[in-house]
C-alpha cells in the first residue's frame, strides 16, 4: 500500500502544459481609451450600472426612488438643507417660482413668501443654487434678486434702492472765485448695498477741501430714499473720479457738512452701479468670513466679496466689502470661487474662470488691508496660475479631500499638488482613461454638468450627446478608476441631506430635470424608482498569450466566481477561434443563488430554519459561488461578459478564469499574407 500512496502522489495534478488564466481585480475601471484587444486585465470594456467596491471588483450601482414628497405641481429648481442654530434641519426646495419648506424629511411642505405676502420670487427656466452662511440660506439664480431663507416662513427678498438726487450745496465763509470746482455725490446705502452715486452737484471754492475748517466749509444736501440706512458721500474734481470721503448714518439724515476733516479715499470711486439688491449672481461660496459671488448677469467679469462678521452677505463698500473685476473685456469670466490654498497649504480664494476657447483658467489671491490715513478697507489681490484649466461648468467642480476635480472642454481635471512642484499647485488631466467618452460630452451643454462627492467616489453627471444630463460617470478616487457609464440616467444637481430621525441618516439626493419630487441615491435601494435597470460588464479581449498574440490554447473550462449573488445572472464567454474568428463560444450560461438563509417570519417553525434574528423575512445569498462550464474550443483570446436585468439582481464579481493546454496547431490559413 505505500507503494502505491506514492505512485499515486507522483502523479501530477494537471498534464504537462496545463494553463489557467484569470482576471481578479478591475480597480482600473473602465478603460475606453485603449482598444478592447489591448486592455490590461484589470480594466474592463464596458461598466454599464456598475460601481467598483472591495479591491477592485465589479459589483451593481446603487438604485435611485424618490424621497418625500413633492413640493407643487412644479418642477425642481433647487434644494438645499437647512440647518438651524439648535441643528434643527429644514429641507427646503425651490418649485417652480417659489420656495418651500419641510421640517420632516419632506414628508409635507409650507409655502414661505416675502412680508408682503409675495410668494412668487424666482423665474422660470433659472436653475437656484444655495450657500449657507451664518443663520442665513442664499438662494441665486444668475437672474433674481438674492433670496435669504432664516428658517421662518418669511423671505427676505434682496430689493433695490432708488438713488438719491442732490439738493444743493451751499458755502460758508468760503469764496466762490472758482479756482477748485469740487463735484460733490452720494449714494444711498441699505444691509446690502449701494446705489448709483446722484448726479453731480459742482461747487467752486476759493480754496483746497484739505483746508477747510470749522468756518468755512460746504453744506451738501439731497433728498431721502426709502428703505436706506445709511448715505456715502463723494467729492472730486473730476468727472467720474469723485472718491468717498464719509458717511451720515440714518433714513431721514440727509445733510453734511464737509469741514475738510474727512480724507478722500482714491481707492473708493462713486459707485456706477446699484449693488442694494444685491449681486444677481449664479455662484455663491462662503470664503473664510466673506461671501464671494460669481456669474452677475450684469457684471460678467466681477467677483463680489461681501463683508465679514456681522456683515457677511452686504456687498456695499459701506460695509467693508469689495470687488474684483478680472480683465474686463477679455476672455476669461469668472464662475466659481471655493475656499483652497496655495501649494505650500496657505489658504486662499481660488476662482475659476471660463473662456470662449474653451480653455479657461484658475486664479487664486486674497484681500490684503490698505490704509488711508485713519481707515483701512479691504484691497483684493489675485494672480492666474501659469498652466491652469478652467471650467465652463461650476457645478462640477467637486473638493475631492486634498484636490479638486471638475469638467473641462478638454477633460475631467484635477487640481492639487504635486510632488515635483515644491510650493505649487498644478492641473492635470484624470480622464485620459476615458476620453473617448469625454468627447461625446455635448459642449452647448456641459454647463449643466453636476458633480458630487461621497464615500470615495467622485458621481458627475453629463450630457452624452444630449441637451440635458443624461448619464452619470463614477470615478474610484481610491483605485482612480472610471465607470463612464455607471448610471444610465443623468441629474441636475445633487446634495446631501440630514434627516430629523433619532439616527440622524445622510442622504445623497438630487433631482431630475422636470421631475417634481427629489431623488435619493442608495445601496439600499433596488432598481430605479421600482423598476429594474440593465447591467452589462464586459472584459477585455484577453489574449491567451500576451507575449505571442498568435498562439492558441485548447480552452477546457470556463470558471467564474461569483460572491453574494440574487437573482438571475447571465453569463456569456466569446473568444477567437481558429475557424470561426470571434464568436460566441457557447449559449449563455446562468447563475441562480443555491442557497438562503431566512431569519424568523410569520410562518410555520417547520418551513424555516431558526435564527437569531428577529423581524421580518430577510434573505441572504451565497458568500462565495463558484461554476464552472465545458468550452473544448481552440481559443486565441476570450472576453467574459455579464448582464443582469432584473429588479432583485446583485453580485460582486470576484474572478474570471479560463483553463486548458496550449496547442501546437499553428495559425491559421487565414491569416496568411499574399501578394
Amino acid at each position: 500500500m505505500p507503494q502505491l500512496d506514492n505512485f499515486l502522489a507522483s502523479i501530477p495534478d494537471a498534464p504537462p502544459n496545463y494553463i489557467t488564466l484569470n482576471q481578479t481585480n478591475f480597480g482600473r475601471g473602465v478603460v475606453s481609451v485603449v482598444d478592447e484587444t489591448n486592455l490590461p486585465r484589470n480594466a474592463l470594456k464596458e461598466a454599464r450600472n456598475l460601481t467598483l467596491t472591495q479591491d477592485g471588483a465589479p459589483t451593481i450601482r446603487p438604485g435611485v426612488d424618490w424621497y418625500g414628497t413633492a413640493p407643487s405641481a412644479n418642477a425642481i429648481q433647487g434644494g438645499a438643507m437647512h440647518v438651524m442654530v439648535d441643528d434643527v434641519v429644514h429641507l427646503v426646495a425651490v418649485s417652480g417660482t417659489k420656495v418651500y419648506r419641510s421640517l420632516n424629511d419632506g414628508a409635507t411642505w409650507q409655502v414661505c413668501a416675502t412680508g408682503a405676502g409675495v410668494q412668487d420670487v424666482f423665474t422660470l427656466g433659472h436653475r437656484v443654487r444655495n450657500e449657507q452662511a451664518n443663520t442665513y440660506t442664499y438662494l441665486f439664480n444668475a437672474w433674481d434678486n438674492i433670496v435669504r431663507y432664516d428658517g421662518t416662513l418669511i423671505l427676505q427678498v434682496y430689493q433695490a434702492l432708488s438713488t438719491p438726487t442732490a439738493v444743493s450745496v451751499v458755502r460758508t465763509g468760503l469764496g466762490g472765485t472758482g479756482i477748485y470746482n469740487y463735484r460733490y455725490r452720494v449714494s444711498a446705502v441699505n444691509d446690502i448695498g449701494y446705489t448709483i452715486a446722484s448726479t453731480a452737484i459742482v461747487f467752486s471754492s476759493d480754496r483746497d477741501r484739505a483746508t477747510f475748517d470749522a468756518t468755512n466749509y460746504a453744506t451738501f444736501t439731497w433728498n431721502a430714499v426709502t428703505g436706506a440706512v445709511r448715505y456715502d458721500v463723494f467729492v472730486g474734481l473730476t468727472a467720474g473720479e469723485e472718491n468717498y470721503i464719509d458717511s451720515v448714518e440714518g433714513n431721514l439724515s440727509v445733510t453734511y457738512q464737509d469741514k475738510g476733516e474727512a480724507i478722500e479715499q482714491v481707492s473708493v470711486q462713486a459707485p456706477d452701479s446699484n449693488t442694494t439688491q444685491g449681486p444677481r449672481c449664479g455662484d455663491m461660496s462662503l470664503i473664510g468670513s466673506r461671501l464671494y459671488a460669481t456669474e452677475d448677469r450684469d457684471f460678467p467679469y466681477r467677483v463680489w466679496i461681501s463683508g465679514a462678521g456681522r456683515y457677511i452677505g452686504a456687498f456695499g463698500s459701506a460695509y467693508e466689502s469689495t470687488y474684483l473685476d478680472w480683465q474686463k473685456g477679455g476672455q476669461l469670466k469668472p464662475v466659481k470661487t471655493e475656499d483652497y490654498r496655495k501649494g505650500n497649504n496657505e489658504p486662499v480664494a481660488t476662482i475659476w474662470c471660463r473662456s470662449k476657447d474653451g480653455k479657461g483658467a484658475v486664479l487664486q489671491g486674497q484681500l490684503e488691508a490698505y490704509t488711508v490715513g485713519d481707515v483701512t478697507f479691504p484691497i483684493p489681490n489675485f494672480y492666474k496660475l501659469p498652466g491652469s484649466r478652467g471650467t465652463d461648468a461650476p457645478d462640477s467642480i467637486i473638493n475631492v479631500l486634498n484636490d479638486y476635480y471638475y469638467y473641462n472642454s478638454q477633460a475631467f481635471y484635477n487640481l492639487g499638488s504635486r510632488a515635483q512642484f515644491l510650493n505649487l499647485l498644478s492641473t492635470d488631466e484624470a480622464s485620459a482613461n476615458i476620453r473617448p467618452h469625454v468627447k461625446r460630452i455635448r459642449k452647448s451643454a456641459a454647463k449643466g454638468i453636476a458633480g458630487h462627492f461621497q464615500d470615495g467616489k467622485v458621481y458627475m453627471s453629463v450630457p452624452y450627446e444630449s441637451d440635458v444630463n443624461n448619464y452619470t460617470i463614477i470615478f474610484d478616487t481610491e483605485r482612480k478608476g472610471w465607470l463612464p457609464e455607471g448610471f444610465t440616467i443623468g441629474f441636475e444637481r445633487f446634495f446631501e441631506y440630514t434627516d430629523t430621525t433619532p439616527e440622524e441618516e445622510h442622504h445623497m439626493l438630487a433631482w431630475k430635470l422636470g421631475d417634481t419630487r427629489f431623488s435619493e441615491i442608495s445601496e439600499n435601494i433596488r432598481g430605479d424608482y421600482g423598476v429594474a435597470f440593465e447591467t452589462s460588464l464586459i472584459t477585455g479581449l484577453m489574449h491567451v498569450n500576451p507575449k505571442n498574440r498568435f498562439e492558441f490554447l485548447w480552452c477546457e473550462e470556463g470558471e467564474i466566481e461569483i460572491a453574494q449573488p440574487r437573482d438571475t445572472i447571465e453569463i456569456e464567454l466569446s473568444g477567437i477561434t481558429r475557424e470561426e474568428g470571434f464568436k460566441q463560444l457557447d449559449t449563455p450560461k446562468h447563475i441562480r443563488p443555491k442557497s438562503v438563509k431566512r431569519s424568523w417570519t410569520t410562518g410555520r417553525w417547520s418551513e424555516h430554519k431558526w435564527s437569531y434574528k428577529l423581524g421580518i423575512a430577510v434573505s441572504y445569498s451565497e458568500p462565495s459561488t463558484k461554476r464552472f462550464f465545458n468550452v473544448q474550443q481552440e481559443i486565441n483570446a476570450y472576453q467574459y461578459r455579464i448582464n443582469t436585468n432584473s429588479l432583485d439582481a446583485s453580485y460582486i464579481a470576484r474572478t474570471f478564469q479560463i483553463n486548458g493546454t496550449g496547442s501546437q496547431g499553428g495559425k491559421p490559413s487565414e491569416w496568411e499574407l499574399f501578394d
